[in-house]
């Protein structure tokens, strides 16, 4: 069979490139004629570094020789193009698509007989669209989401560029996933109520694939081998509430040091400092690894006793599956993807609801041994029904039935 996997950006190294990656590498791995949309020409040794995926032979289907440094929304806007040009090239048996600006390609569907896989992240452009009439959880999230673009297109002349660019997206970005594509994914039962708010109809789940072998060597780590130590996991910005955690660990009494483990974008300096200079204030040692390697992601993860996460409503919560992976406890918020999808509302982990409960379950896994190898048990246990294996199963599963 052929299929066509369309994505916008290969080159990030972020989840969606990684659920991508593994998405064409099962395709390839079960003989499937496999070729990739993608917004720009991309480093292809880059990317096999990155995720272990060879595109030599993969055929490569662009609408920019090389990344543009300006227009950047409006470039994506642009990407139903080259995704047209596949599929009218190749004539594929179905794509394979994560990004909703494709509404002329379905038009090609009855014509040309393919089928269409959505997957959504989450559906943040019609999210943000009738965000009144949503639950405040999901409200938060777009929130969040969409705080930078209203700072920066609320004002002046950038009113008027937002203002053109959302003419235009409503032109070429599908409505209803559920008329315009076959098979609509969501990558947690948390994303997926939201996609049935929306629009009525119920997606097929397909959590994302999490590397969770790159922990196993020294996953089983007991209780005494570990740091006293609490890791977090995440690019460091505001709405990761890492703050939340400082504050929690300054009211403990086992007084964890705090590991911090993130990529940082310049214009998050400002929030970095704010964290250093709180953690000073309450007296909480803090240790930050700014943009780690793999590996030395992996070091600190198997050598802390436990792992929280603070962000609110979260989608899924890859670096929470890496952790418990890792031979973690974890510890997270009672909202979103981690809480209903990862541990199952605390089948597999913790998880609380106000910094009182939060340093009162640090305290609680760092002290008491039986909880925490209890939890350690579990973690493992569960990190492994989210690993590469399992995903391409899946992924194959679904495909074959409605392919």
């Amino acid at each position: 069979m052929k299929a066509v996997v369309a994505h916008d950006i290969w080159d990030r190294g972020g989840g969606g490139e990684l659920f991508n990656a593994y998405v064409v590498k099962t395709l390839l791995e079960n003989g499937f004629d496999v070729a990739i949309v993608a917004l720009a020409r991309f480093d292809v040794g880059r990317f096999r570094e990155m995720f272990g995926v060879d595109l030599s032979n993969v055929r490569i289907f662009t609408l920019f020789s090389r990344p543009l440094p300006f227009l950047g929304l409006y470039q994506k806007l642009g990407f139903f193009i080259p995704l047209s040009r596949a599929v009218k090239k190749l004539r594929p048996d179905f794509i394979f698509v994560d990004r909703d600006v494709y509404k002329p390609v379905a038009k090609l569907r009855s014509k040309l007989g393919f089928k269409i896989f959505e997957y959504i992240h989450f559906p943040y452009r019609w999210g943000f669209e009738r965000r009144r009439d949503l639950p405040g959880e999901y409200v938060e999230v777009l929130r969040n989401y969409f705080r930078d673009a209203e700072d920066r297109y609320g004002k002046g002349l950038w009113r008027y560029y937002y203002k053109v660019f959302l003419w235009l997206y409503n032109k070429v970005a599908r409505y209803n996933p559920l008329e315009s594509a076959d098979v609509v994914l969501a990558n947690s039962r948390f994303t997926a109520r939201l996609v049935k708010l929306l629009w009525g109809g119920k997606p097929v789940v397909l959590y994302p694939p999490v590397l969770v072998k790159d922990f196993t060597s020294d996953a089983k780590a007991p209780f005494d081998s570990r740091d006293d130590a609490v890791v977090m996991v995440g690019r460091i910005s505001s709405e990761k509430r890492y703050e939340e955690a400082i504050d929690a660990i300054a009211m403990t009494s086992s007084r964890p040091v705090l590991r911090i483990v993130g990529s940082l974008n310049p214009r998050f300096e400002w929030y970095k400092e704010l964290l250093v200079r709180r953690a000073r204030e309450k007296g909480v040692k803090l240790e930050l690894y700014i943009n780690a390697s793999r590996k030395e992601l992996v070091k600190i993860v198997t050598r802390s006793k436990i792992f929280v996460h603070t962000t609110r409503y979260e989608q899924f919560g890859i670096a929470v599956v890496e952790a418990m992976a890792g031979g973690c406890p974890v510890i997270v918020h009672g909202s979103g993807g981690p809480y209903e999808d990862v541990i199952e509302r605390g089948e597999y982990g913790l998880y609380y609801n106000g910094l009182d409960d939060l340093a009162e379950k640090v305290d609680k896994s760092l002290s008491d041994r039986g909880i925490w190898e209890y939890y350690h048990r579990k973690s493992l246990m569960r990190a492994s029904q989210f690993g590469e294996e399992v995903f391409s199963r899946r992924l194959l599963e679904i495909i074959n039935r409605y392919a």
